[in-house]
């Protein structure tokens, strides 16, 4: 995950974790009890899924990357020859006979 994702899932999940703080103290008059628990519990379960699809992301970049990675490594232990220098691209090379 790159550093401005995860700064905005941070701010992200500060800020529903804040409203929710924010609900459940205004929660504590009874008149709007029964509404504001309801926005409180709303911010709660979004600020569980923003974690959770965060999570689901971050495992998912991990499993798209290890099948490159494994290749990559499949591919350099196959090389016939590949502790010798390659010729150049494009210059053949001519044997000479003695």
């Amino acid at each position: 995950m790159d550093a401005a994702l995860q700064n905005q899932m941070t701010i992200a999940a500060l800020i529903c974790s804040i409203a929710a703080l924010f609900f459940s103290l205004l929660a504590a008059f009874p008149g709007l009890k029964a509404l504001l628990t309801a926005v409180r519990d709303g911010v709660l379960w979004f600020a569980l899924f923003v974690v959770l699809a965060g999570i689901a992301f971050v495992g998912w970049q991990r499993l798209q990357e290890l099948p490159k990675s494994a290749a990559k490594m499949g591919q350099a232990s196959n090389l016939p020859y590949s502790s010798s220098p390659a010729a150049p691209a494009g210059k053949a090379t001519i044997a000479t006979l003695p």
